[in-house]
């Protein structure tokens, strides 16, 4: 079957456009504020990407020194410098340049780290999945991330996940800070609700003040205290109220105190963490929080042999999953917990639980 005929430029939409119309037919979303389009920077991880690989093409960015997650720009662009190249004019040889691991480029959650296989396999499937959109479209004439040499394409992820040792697991609390100051009391709200409920990273970091609830799961009033977690999500199963554990409400009680003292106004819909400059908490502090509690045991137990592949919040939300299994509650109860929507998506944890206690999902 031969590639579609690519349409007059009058018709082939600008970088903003393409990516709005795949957004809209892949994923559903209509929201086309893209953040380098309106100064923004709360865009999805898909648009930041994007946009640095556009920026590369009309030859904007600096790539050796930052990764395509840390670009922020506000240009748009709809119209490249003569220099540079437009979208659609992306040849093979532009994906190979843009997936090199360069000196200088660092890892937007961890920066003294490269970026890993698994980002740069990312940034390839997505920019696969626009330029796939775009030939169906009829907008060019092949998809040259396809055209890339198979030698040249980041390596598989792995689809295994990664927890923490149970030693580590079950030492991990006593290392949580105290709740007597302001970012002991954030640090430790946040690693409760990774610990207690496996929440996802970024539910954490989207949370709102208004997601906490009394006794009658109603918005929280002054004086009262939390006893659920309304979690809201763009999938029906990602929408739920949890009930909080006793250590959990204590943590979320004690940051409320000081969230209400500072920061922006606490209205319902203002971000239960915020960032420094405002915002949602950023990725690679919710990342700093997960790691400098988990280094921490490790340092105390330097003894003991513990080899970690990762440390980050994820591995957090992993571990619980799996002890969860363990303690023998029914995978359909954790998917209901996780907000997940079939216990297929417990398999790349299958080999974590199978070393505990064997545990089927099918």
């Amino acid at each position: 079957m031969n590639p579609p005929k690519p349409t007059s430029p009058s018709q082939r939409p600008d970088a903003l456009g393409v990516f709005a119309h795949w957004q809209r037919a892949e994923l559903g979303v209509e929201d086309t504020a893209l953040p380098w389009a309106h100064g923004g920077h709360s865009g999805s991880g898909y648009a930041l990407v994007w946009n640095a690989w556009v920026q590369q093409l009309q030859g904007l960015s600096a790539p050796a020194q930052r990764t395509p997650r840390a670009t922020r720009r506000t240009a748009s662009p709809a119209s490249p410098p003569p220099s540079g190249k437009a979208w659609h004019e992306a040849t093979p040889e532009d994906v190979s340049n843009f997936l090199q691991l360069r000196p200088g480029q660092r890892a937007h959650h961890q920066p003294e780290r490269q970026i890993s296989e698994v980002t740069r396999r990312r940034y390839w499937r997505l920019l696969d999945r626009i330029y796939a959109h775009a030939l169906l479209e009829g907008w060019v004439a092949r998809n040259p991330v396809q055209a890339l040499h198979p030698m040249e394409r980041p390596a598989p992820e792995d689809p295994t996940g990664h927890v923490l040792p149970p030693a580590l697991w079950a030492a991990l609390p006593r290392y949580f800070p105290s709740s007597d100051d302001l970012q002991g009391a954030r640090d430790l709200a946040v690693l409760r609700l990774l610990y207690d409920l496996a929440l996802a990273p970024e539910e954490i970091r989207l949370l709102s003040i208004g997601a906490v609830r009394d006794a009658r799961q109603a918005t929280l009033a002054a004086g009262s205290q939390p006893c659920f977690l309304q979690i809201e999500g763009q999938r029906a199963a990602q929408s739920r109220c949890l009930a909080l554990p006793a250590s959990t409400a204590a943590a979320l009680a004690a940051w409320m105190k000081f969230r209400h003292q500072g920061g922006t106004p606490a209205h319902a819909s203002a971000p239960l963490f915020e960032s420094r400059k405002g915002g949602p908490l950023t990725i690679r502090a919710l990342f700093h929080i997960a790691w400098k509690t988990i280094a921490l045991v490790q340092q105390a137990h330097q003894g003991q042999a513990m080899p970690l592949a990762r440390m980050g919040p994820q591995v957090v939300r992993n571990t619980a999953i799996v002890h969860w299994l363990h303690q023998g509650i029914a995978p359909t109860e954790v998917v209901q917990r996780i907000g997940v929507d079939h216990p297929r998506a417990l398999a790349h944890l299958q080999h974590c639980v199978d070393a505990l206690q064997p545990v089927r999902y099918t």
